[in-house]
């Protein structure tokens, strides 16, 4: 019979707890049991979530991890659950290394785990953990009994030899188990990508995982099965010296790869945005999220072969900045090592994230920068290319609104999540925004309206008696201003760009400059007065009407101003 912990008795429930709040997260703690059956050299792992609904919310029971592998013999599958004890301790050639996983995954997620495992030729063994706060033994592991699998559970697993993995009393989650599974699954098939393209497979909820690559390069068992392949751009080796402690002699190197490529044509199209939806009509729901959504953004960190990190790396050092470039969701950023470069990647025994030492940072920026910013600048100038061809089209479909500019700037920013529309719903918004349109343009409602899908931000012209220069309606992902021509601040505007466009004296252009400069002050001092006005208790019990009057003043304080500007 074996111990989680070999601590006092007064020591092993204070620990439990603490070790229950550990770094993992559901993805990686799944990934640790994904990693042990690769491991064990698997073909097939198989994962399936059963639910319930309870409460119109879906309640997780249990998750069933099963795989063909080596599996494991009765002494090492009572130890798998004591903490700190691996089989393949500090092996640095394959995927694990730390031989905290197992136990520290399961209790992260929940408080009951149960093991049945075959080697070849033998019979099933089982035991269990069993954390939970009703049971007086939670720090025994019981001695392995031989025991066959439920029945209806032996199709996770196989029949000659491997593993079957259930947790159970799932006490930390959160979030809807459906976005959970989905979430995962997104998450599996671009950790272990490389895996999959060798012939591994990996099954959820009776689904075949798919490959996510942000290289772009293997289209082999891809999730996009449809995408052009990116391009190789460049692929650069680095000789980095070995962790001193596994070194076979002084000075020892090894090579860190990086790969720099660039995404398929097809996704590049049109800004890389909600311009390429328009350019290719066959994207499908999850096409147009990659297109748009920050989450497919950021550079891939792997571990022999295994994704350990994904995402904006922060903070990085001068020479190559990752978030103010929209253009670089479409240039893939690759870094692969070895586990012997571990310490100058300073992972995490639980394998959660990799952020390389300042110093190997740097010689890797040095290495990729002009690569990279040349990456940049072809996109930029390929969706130039497009964009004047599709402001051509715009104006001569009669779209074209004179902002194209500045309504450009704010449609390929980075997407943001918006609290004011968090929870509308998209087409309802599009509809109560074409109530800005005047006559002329509602017989083209149709068209507008598709325009703003695309494009969530836009500024249409109008002219109004009243005080406001201009009316807004809220799309989900953005705003459609209608600007009211009649208000002294555009007909300045107007005013003072038609003699700045014709103009060539110097001292009537000098002028005319400071008075565009006294017109924005007088934009940002008008807010505040109009802002400084307003009673904070207005918002709560009705947030648009609060910004309607805001809005109002603004604009009636702006008129006021301006002319007395002009006297």
């Amino acid at each position: 019979m074996g111990a989680i912990y070999d601590d006092n008795k007064a020591l092993i429930e204070q620990r439990i707890e603490s070790e229950r709040e550990n770094d993992f997260d559901t993805n990686s703690a799944y990934g640790e049991i994904l990693d042990n059956s690769e491991q064990a050299n698997s073909k097939n792992i198989r994962i399936e979530f059963f639910y319930s609904a309870e409460k119109k919310k879906q309640k997780l029971n249990y998750v069933v991890f099963g795989d063909d592998g080596d599996g494991m013999s009765p002494k090492i599958l009572e130890q798998c659950l004591s903490s700190g004890f691996s089989s393949r301790y500090n092996d640095r050639e394959g995927i694990g290394r730390f031989g905290v996983g197992m136990t520290k995954a399961f209790m992260n997620q929940c408080t009951k785990c149960e093991i049945y495992s075959k080697e070849n030729n033998k019979e099933w063994y089982y035991t269990f953990a069993d954390i939970s706060e009703n049971n007086p033994d939670k720090n025994t592991i019981p001695e392995p009994i031989k025991k066959n699998p439920p029945k209806d559970l032996m199709k996770f697993t196989s029949k000659d030899n491997g593993t079957l993995v259930i947790w159970s009393d799932h006490d930390k989650l959160d979030e809807d188990i459906i976005d959970i599974i989905e979430d995962f699954e997104i998450w599996v098939g671009r950790t272990y990508r490389r895996f999959i393209d060798n012939g591994l497979n990996i099954y959820i909820n009776g689904n075949k995982v798919k490959t996510i690559d942000p290289s772009f390069l293997s289209l082999k068992n891809s999730r996009f099965p449809e995408d052009e392949q990116g391009e190789l751009v460049q692929e650069i080796s680095i000789d980095w010296p070995v962790d001193k402690s596994k070194a076979s002699k002084p000075g020892e190197t090894a090579p860190v790869i990086i790969r720099i490529t660039k995404s398929p044509l097809m996704y590049r199209e049109g800004s890389g945005g909600e311009k390429s939806k328009e350019y290719s009509k066959k994207f499908t729901k999850i096409h147009q999220e990659r297109l748009i959504d920050d989450e497919w953004q950021g550079i891939s960190i792997l571990r022999n072969d295994r994704e350990v990190f994904f995402g904006i790396p922060f903070p990085w050092v001068k020479g190559i900045s990752f978030t103010s470039e929209p253009a670089s969701r479409h240039v893939g950023f690759e870094i692969s090592f070895k586990a012997h470069h571990d310490k100058s990647f300073t992972v995490k025994n639980i394998k959660r994230g990799a952020k390389p030492i300042v110093e190997l940072k740097r010689v890797i920026t040095d290495e990729v920068k002009h690569v990279w910013r040349q990456c940049i600048q072809d996109i930029k100038d390929q969706w130039k290319s497009y964009d004047a061809k599709f402001e051509q089209e715009q104006s001569e479909s009669g779209l074209a609104t004179g902002h194209e500019q500045g309504v450009y700037i704010a449609n390929n920013q980075p997407k943001t999540k918006d609290v004011l529309t968090a929870k509308a719903d998209k087409d309802d918004l599009i509809d109560k925004a074409t109530d800005l349109l005047d006559e002329k343009q509602k017989a083209r409602e149709e068209e507008w309206k598709s325009k703003w899908k695309k494009q969530p931000y836009d500024i249409i012209n109008s002219d109004w008696k009243g005080p406001e220069f201009a009316q807004i309606k809220y799309t989900v992902d953005g705003a459609i201003l209608k600007y009211n021509l009649s208000h002294p601040l555009h007909q300045t505007i107007r005013d003072i760009a038609s003699i700045m466009d014709s103009e060539t004296d110097p001292e009537i252009l000098r002028k005319k400059a400071i008075k565009l400069k006294t017109l924005i002050d007088l934009i940002l001092l008008t807010y505040c007065k109009s802002e400084k006005q307003r009673d904070p208790e207005e918002a709560v019990s009705n947030v648009e009407y609060f910004l309607e009057d805001l809005r109002s003043d603004w604009g009636k304080y702006l008129e006021r101003y301006i002319k007395d500007d002009s006297q």
